[in-house]
């Protein structure tokens, strides 16, 4: 049955992420997933269950992904590129799901079941947070970890909107590098 629930979180999240959640329709899911409704409604009570467990996996997936690069060692800078890398690679390797997100998180509230999900940004800020913070703590960097934090996201979400947008830029190391670059180089202890 695992496949059944599987089949149905893909077909879900590719008919969400293209005709939003009031455009999806439970028969479009079931046909873009393979499945009859007896197995859908078997793994969920509702489009919105759907929709909520969903929305719980994606960020789950993208805090997952921080947590793990953030966890290995090096320098500052050599953290930094690795967290800010596996974002953008994250989005690379599953586009979908980053056009999910940035579709639900967009769109209209009273056009989705509610969803937290600037508590889920905030805890994947922690992460970026925690290493900059390390950072200004050593001496070796000065300002607010917050807002370098979100600076460095920030740059991050602009080059995954373009790249989902337009298919430009590229979400390479380089990409990571030139973003960490430009917030140590504005931040440096002088």
């Amino acid at each position: 049955m695992r496949r059944g629930r599987s089949a149905v979180l893909d077909g879900a999240m590719r008919v969400f992420a293209e005709n939003g959640y009031a455009g999806a329709s439970i028969r479009e899911i079931c046909r873009v997933a393979g499945v009859t409704k007896p197995v859908l409604y078997y793994h969920f009570k509702s489009k919105e269950h759907l929709y909520q467990e969903l929305m719980i996996d994606s960020f789950g997936h993208y805090l997952k992904v921080l947590l793990s690069a953030s966890k290995q060692s090096g320098s500052l800078r050599e953290r930094l590129v690795r967290i800010s890398f596996d974002d953008l690679r994250s989005v690379r390797q599953d586009p979908l799901r980053a056009q999910f997100i940035l579709r639900m998180i967009f769109s209209r509230e009273e056009r989705r079941p509610y969803f937290n999900s600037v508590k889920e940004m905030e805890r994947q800020r922690q992460v970026f947070m925690e290493i900059l913070q390390e950072g200004i703590g050593s001496g070796r960097l000065s300002g607010n970890a917050r807002e370098l934090a979100s600076a460095l996201m920030g740059m991050n979400l602009i080059a995954i909107l373009e790249n989902v947008f337009t298919g430009r830029p590229a979400l390479t190391r380089r990409t990571a590098e030139r973003h960490v670059d430009y917030l140590l180089r504005g931040c440096e202890v002088r």
